[in-house]
């Protein structure tokens, strides 16, 4: 029978139910153990771990007193133009994705995600990406 390591047991004991249901069921399948070894082996792994080592929130580091935004860490950029040749647009088969395609004569890259993205040759063109919803008019 495989042993799942100690920092995955740790980390199993510091979830929420419903997450830590989900990992459990996650190592099982990569260590090739069941449940009940999987939570005997986490019952012993709490038994030998002493309350001084038990990462607690009053260890963590607090120091700072502003919490990033999420939009302060993405810096999206302008959209790079690309060769549309190298994507298939062709993921929705009904006649009005269709016609869409037929207009459809460039290529960019989401300027945030990455994401390439068919625009006509209208300029300007407001573009919306669907994987993040980053907007940006395209004038080039």
């Amino acid at each position: 029978m495989a042993t799942v390591p100690e920092h995955e047991l740790l980390a199993l004991q510091n979830m929420s139910d419903y997450e830590q249901m989900l990992r459990i069921d996650r190592l099982c399948t990569i260590y090739g153990v069941d449940e009940p070894s999987l939570r005997a082996q986490m019952q012993r792994v709490a038994s030998t771990q002493t309350t001084a080592t038990k990462a607690s929130p009053a260890t963590w580091d607090t120091s700072h007193k502003e919490v990033p935004r999420l939009q302060d860490a993405i810096t999206p950029t302008s959209p790079h133009l690309l060769d549309k040749q190298q994507f298939r647009f062709n993921y929705d088969p009904s006649r009005e994705a269709g016609e869409r395609r037929k207009q459809v004569n460039q290529a960019i890259l989401c300027g945030a995600c990455g994401v390439a993205l068919g625009i006509p040759d209208i300029r300007p063109i407001k573009v919306t990406c669907p994987s993040c919803l980053f907007e940006t008019t395209y004038t080039n």
